[in-house]
Formats: structure tokens, C-alpha cells, sequence
């Protein structure tokens, strides 16, 4: 369904805020500031939005929802488990792209929101990793929970990551190829610690 202007709107503020908290710190970022960086008066930011709170919660939110729909769809349809791995893995870090900001401010100040707002946001992340759960164990159908649960983690951690050092360019990595380089890192690794587990008597 197709976003109303005002909801449009009220997402580039979110969005545009992110950006300034990212760098001044939630609370060194009045509203008349941020007024200013989206281009409204202060009485128009606060036609959208009743507090700095409520921008923060509408951030983060739509950034939660955002990364849980592009999962699910990556994750979705046919193909073999390494492909569907690849789509997975691909479809994270392009959205990860341009994400640093949503990330350095939920680490600072998701504890700002609402419980509520809290649980919907974990419970999209608990979901995500459900999602990329499902997706390795389709490469190896003999692990156990426990090893599948570390491994699953240790996905994200790799991925998590990359915003503090991938920079693709001439003479680099492009994301493409590094998306290619850790679903075959990835793949290889979990069939390679599922097999071992079942060679070792524990």
C-alpha cells in the first residue's frame, strides 16, 4: 500500500534525524535543529511530530520493520539453500549500505523508547534471526541447535562488522564480490562444523 505525503513526510524526517543524532548525540539535537536540517520552521516539525522522542521511535521503527520485510522477501521462493543464502546475505548488506546512523543510534538510545516500542523493535530482531537460522540450516540438515544458534551469531557478527572496514573502490572489493566471498564463507563453514561435530564423540 502506498505511503499518504504526510506519512512520506513524517519517514524523511525520521530519517533525516537519524543522521543528526548520529553525529550530535541525542540530546545535544534540539528540535529547533533539527527543524532546520529537514527544512521546516520549528512549528512545522512539530505538526509531525509531538516530540524529539516520537522522531526517534519513528526511526527506529520503520528501520526494524524495513530490515524484517527485506529479510523475509530474501529468504522467500525457490532456489538451492546456498542460493538462498546469497540473497539473504546480499540483501542485508545493501541494506546495511547506507544504515550506519540507524545502527550508532539504536545502540545509544533505544533504551529512550517506550517498552512497548522496545519489544516490537527486539521481536523484529528476534524474528530476523530466526529467518537467517532457518536459511543455514537448510545447508546442513545434521546440526544441532546449539552449534546452529553460534553459528547463526557468528553470521551476524561478520556482517554487523563490515560497516567499520568494507570501503569498496578501485583496487578493492566491490559488494557484490564481497557478498559472494562470505556466502561461500559461510556455506563452506557450516557444512565444515556440522560434519566435524558428527565425526567427534561428544
Amino acid at each position: 500500500m502506498a505511503l499518504s505525503v504526510s506519512d512520506e513526510r513524517r519517514h524523511e524526517i525520521a530519517r533525516l534525524a537519524v543522521s543528526r543524532f548520529a553525529v550530535q548525540g541525542f540530546d545535544g539535537t534540539s528540535m529547533s535543529d533539527l527543524a532546520r536540517h529537514v527544512g521546516l520552521s520549528k512549528a512545522g516539525i512539530y505538526h509531525y511530530f509531538p516530540t524529539k522522542e516520537a522522531i526517534l521511535a519513528e526511526a527506529l521503527l520503520e528501520y526494524s520493520e524495513r530490515l524484517l520485510s527485506t529479510v523475509l522477501q530474501a529468504a522467500a521462493g525457490d532456489g538451492e539453500p546456498v542460493e538462498r543464502l546469497g540473497r539473504v546475505i546480499g540483501a542485508i548488506l545493501a541494506l546495511y549500505r547506507d544504515a550506519d546512523a540507524y545502527h550508532q543510534v539504536q545502540i545509544n538510545d533505544l533504551a529512550r523508547l517506550a517498552p512497548a516500542d522496545q519489544e516490537i523493535i527486539r521481536a523484529n530482531e528476534r524474528q530476523v534471526v530466526r529467518v537467517m537460522e532457518g536459511v543455514l540450516a537448510r545447508l546442513e540438515r545434521d546440526i544441532d541447535e546449539v552449534t546452529l544458534k553460534a553459528l547463526t551469531m557468528s553470521v551476524f557478527g561478520i556482517l554487523n562488522w563490515k560497516a567499520r572496514w568494507f570501503r569498496d573502490g578501485p583496487g578493492r572489493l566491490d559488494l557484490g564480490d564481497y557478498i559472494t566471498l562470505v556466502t561461500e564463507f559461510v556455506a563452506g563453514g557450516v557444512v565444515r562444523v556440522a560434519r566435524t561435530s558428527l565425526e567427534t564423540p561428544r
